[in-house]
């Protein structure tokens, strides 16, 4: 520890069970906890606290003392935490580390920080191109159209993610579907026009879905911006049916039906509703779920702004980090018949999403 060499250090917890990682190695051996989950809506602070005296000193071997050195690069459940006064709540006494202009990260994608005075600049490498090396090479002449999506291949080239109702390779071909077809890097977002006239307490949801995936995100209503949003979800995990919901705090409600159940294409219906604290399922018209998720009705609430997302979620945000973990990718397969609050069909078409495909055909 000379403080010129960077360290990594990773620490965390499977159930009950807890790590300690340091530059790859393991320092500790699996420590076990009393409890099987750790709650982690609170604040988070890096390098020290407001006022040492909130120290737990079963944390501690002596009196508490703030960190001295450089920190960065914190993620927390796959998610890095933005160190800066436009990303943080608070902090203080906190300097530049780097000493330079280029700090951490500035180049994307491997690209070369060169300071020039008090600004800097970025040399790319190929494919990399930009001021600070996020464009792509492939992309900058691209043919994609109608506000399609240009992502670079590693084959030297590109393709283009087309928006709903075009389809095609620079997405030229309009198409129009009443059963969407997703390809595991799709998704479509539904915005309820009717939200604020409707009451929160009540929530149903009613689907057919058709794969030959174990896994996969079906449909998540709810804003999806922070682990603090209300949710209520369907998807797919280990070949089961899996119902989460948070109200407010945070309750997933796990469902398991009959292994190998979704395979060969069939189709399935879905239904399930919200009433107050009670959540209710049914599959191909039977009942596979009816709990009470909290008799004690603290939330009572579904408050999602009136988003919804079918298949997944927009481009580069992985379904397994957004959901945390509770559902692990992309839906692959076919979708129709999608009824919010029991009212009309969905037009999915007139939604906002990409690369989703024709699933009218039988194929």
């Amino acid at each position: 520890m000379n403080g010129s060499t960077w360290h990594v250090i990773k620490a965390g917890r499977v159930g009950a069970e807890g790590y300690l990682d340091l530059d790859g190695k393991t320092v500790t051996e699996k420590a076990k906890a009393e409890m099987n989950s750790l709650d982690t809506n609170t604040d988070f602070y890096i390098g020290g606290v407001s006022s040492l005296n909130l120290v737990n000193p079963m944390a501690i071997a002596n009196e508490p003392v703030g960190f001295q050195g450089c920190i960065r690069e914190v993620i927390i459940n796959n998610q890095e935490l933005q160190l800066t006064e436009l990303g943080a709540k608070g902090g203080s006494n906190v300097g530049d580390c780097d000493g330079t202009a280029c700090g951490y990260n500035v180049c994307r994608n491997r690209g070369e920080c060169v300071v020039n005075g008090t600004t800097f600049s970025c040399q790319c490498s190929p494919p990399w191109a930009g001021n600070t090396c996020e464009q792509s090479a492939y992309c900058l002449n691209n043919l994609c159209l109608h506000q399609s999506l240009c992502v670079p291949d590693q084959s030297s080239s590109y393709r283009c993610l087309c928006t709903l109702g075009w389809e095609g390779r620079y997405c030229e071909n309009k198409i129009s579907f009443s059963t969407a077809k997703f390809m595991g890097n799709s998704y479509i977002k539904y915005i309820d026009p009717d939200y604020r006239m409707r009451n929160h307490h009540f929530t149903t949801v009613s689907l057919n879905f058709s794969t030959t995936e174990t896994e996969g995100l079906i449909v998540w209503i709810g804003k999806a911006q922070n682990e603090e949003n209300d949710f209520l979800a369907i998807g797919l995990h280990n070949q089961s049916l899996k119902i989460a919901v948070n109200l407010g705090e945070s309750i997933s409600v796990p469902v398991i039906y009959s292994n190998g159940t979704f395979c060969c294409n069939k189709w399935h219906h879905v239904i399930v509703s919200q009433n107050q604290t009670l959540i209710k399922a049914y599959l191909d018209d039977n009942l596979i779920l009816s709990e009470d998720i909290d008799p004690h009705k603290k939330f009572v609430a579904l408050n999602y702004d009136g988003i919804s997302y079918l298949g997944g979620f927009e481009y580069g945000r992985k379904v397994n980090t957004v959901t945390e973990e509770i559902f692990k990718r992309d839906f692959v397969g076919k979708i129709k018949d999608v009824f919010f609050q029991d009212s009309k069909k969905i037009e999915l078409i007139k939604s906002e999403g990409y690369n989703v495909y024709n699933g009218d055909e039988q194929n």
